[in-house]
């Protein structure tokens, strides 16, 4: 796994390096070295070219003016262009400003014209811009428009997150947009959570602080020993057995979608109960599956769990809801399962809109319960503002504490969060995902996943369901994102999970 700190988290790592005899001068030398090597290296070559270091008066634009002397002595043209002026430099910024101008560099103030060069840096904001970005003055703020959408021909490197983002929520404002983030010891959180087409490539580049914080990215060697394995004398039970309540006459393909995420994850049995309907519609698409026709009418209601006894005595873990519908029925149906039903459970789709007095209704579960809700639900969930739920972090972590639940909030880096506040962030997928049918698919990854849980590790097995998921779609789509399909993301997981355990050996 690798960290993603927050802003805090950054300066308490910095803090202990200078408080362990490293200066902070020192760690400002580090990382314009960092930033002068990569700059070499985006324009290949030294002689000849042209760098303009745009600086704002913090600590971001002290690694500015250190990377300006360092590309200076490399034979590079370059020049500061300060937004800021030096006067309102302080301690390690002012240091390095000092030690450029001694080098010969030039440093001019911002006029806000084009910037002629062969590459541009960035170091207006790190990580301290605030999410209210109200305060920030007009020529910062032309500053990072420069190098957002007009920013011309040139190749722009930003230094530790690309300003207009923040360092903890992502983007607050319109960007600059980078080829290239070189940040330091870390990636930070808002880094990941922003569309790579601001951040570009992010390097991370050590220069000596160790960086711990709550936030990990999974792996492919993590995922791999968190895939379900079948030793040699396995049966088809051994690998779980999902029961999955889903589909109504109205919406009865997405029962199909859940047992074939769930079989081709690598589950051994899985039942459906259903309408009629939704039954020959599974039978036609999923043969391998096990329908259970359990009421005459064309939607489920709580009534069907008398007749399910037998087949919830023998399964590991529940689906509820994905093709549902809403109504009286379905949430008298969901409170039932709650309630009644003493297995791991997972909600999803109508299971959730369906879910009557709020998100607490789940706290206090004996077993395992996951919720796998898009912004949009979780916000009704919360009886929240969906502007809210834009911090998805924070959201994703108040709805795991509210609810006692493992918590998995779909979209661009989905994130994953448990009852302990434990929280991953998923690398994994794109728009090839952003299509009907996905979600239930990922709903059949994430019940074969958590009901073979190695140890209990049932956060990170929810996290690593959402990973294989992800990189599925990414090969789903391997010759283009236009046309895939949520049954084309469930035929690509065996070939995902055999690439994730080669990859890992």
């Amino acid at each position: 796994m690798r960290p993603l700190v927050t802003p805090e988290e950054m300066a308490a790592a910095e803090k202990a390096a200078i408080d362990s005899g490293t200066p902070v001068e020192e760690l400002m030398d580090r990382a314009g070295r960092a930033v002068a090597r990569t700059a070499i290296r985006m324009m290949e070559g030294r002689y000849g070219k042209k760098v303009a270091v745009v600086c704002g008066k913090g600590n971001n634009a002290g690694d500015g003016y250190a990377a300006a002397r360092i590309l200076r002595r490399e034979g590079v043209a370059v020049r500061c262009i300060a937004i800021a002026p030096p006067s309102e430099l302080a301690g390690a910024a002012r240091y390095h400003y000092d030690l450029a101008q001694k080098a010969g560099v030039s440093v001019t103030p911002f006029d806000g014209n084009e910037l002629d060069s062969d590459l541009v840096i960035d170091a207006i904001y790190g990580t301290g811009l605030t999410p209210r970005p109200d305060g920030v003055p007009e020529e910062y703020f032309k500053a990072i428009q420069l190098l957002g959408h007009d920013r011309g021909a040139a190749l722009i490197l930003s230094i530790d997150v690309p300003s207009g983002i923040s360092g903890e929520f992502g983007p607050i404002m319109s960007p600059v947009h980078a080829d290239v983030t070189v940040t330091f010891g870390a990636e930070k959180v808002g880094t990941f959570l922003a569309p790579p087409e601001y951040t570009g490539q992010v390097e991370i580049a050590d220069i000596g602080i160790k960086c711990e914080g709550e936030i990990d990215v999974l792996e492919r060697a993590n995922v791999a020993d968190l895939m379900p394995h079948r030793p040699i004398d396995s049966h088809k039970r051994s690998s779980g057995s999902v029961l999955v309540i889903a589909g109504s006459d109205a919406m009865p393909g997405a029962a199909a979608l859940v047992v074939r995420g769930a079989m081709r994850a690598g589950c051994g049995y899985v039942t459906v109960a259903c309408t009629e309907k939704v039954g020959r519609i599974v039978n036609e698409l999923c043969p391998e599956a096990l329908v259970q026709v359990v009421t005459s009418k064309d939607h489920l209601d709580p009534s069907i769990l008398e007749r399910l006894s037998s087949v919830i005595e023998r399964s590991t873990i529940v689906v509820v809801g994905p093709g549902l519908g809403t109504g009286d029925d379905q949430s008298a149906l969901v409170r039932a399962v709650i309630g009644e039903v003493d297995l791991p459970l997972i909600l999803d789709a109508d299971g959730l809109n369906a879910l009557p007095g709020g998100i607490e209704h789940l706290q206090g579960r004996k077993r395992v319960t996951a919720i796998t809700p898009h912004p949009a639900e979780l916000a009704r969930l919360m009886d929240a503002n969906p502007n809210e739920v834009d911090d998805r972090l924070g959201a994703a972590r108040a709805a795991a504490r509210r609810s006692g639940c493992e918590v998995l909030l779909k979209g661009f880096r989905t994130v994953i969060v448990g009852p302990d506040s434990r929280t991953y962030v998923n690398p994994t997928g794109g728009p090839e995902l952003a299509t009907a049918g996905t979600g239930d698919v990922l709903t059949g990854v994430v019940a074969t996943f958590l009901g073979s849980s190695p140890d209990e590790n049932y956060t990170e097995s929810v996290a690593a369901a959402a990973y294989i998921h992800g990189l599925a779609g990414s090969l789903a789509a391997e010759t283009g994102d236009q046309g895939i399909v949520a049954w084309d993301v469930a035929e690509a997981l065996p070939r995902t999970m055999d690439l994730v355990r080669s990859d890992a050996s």
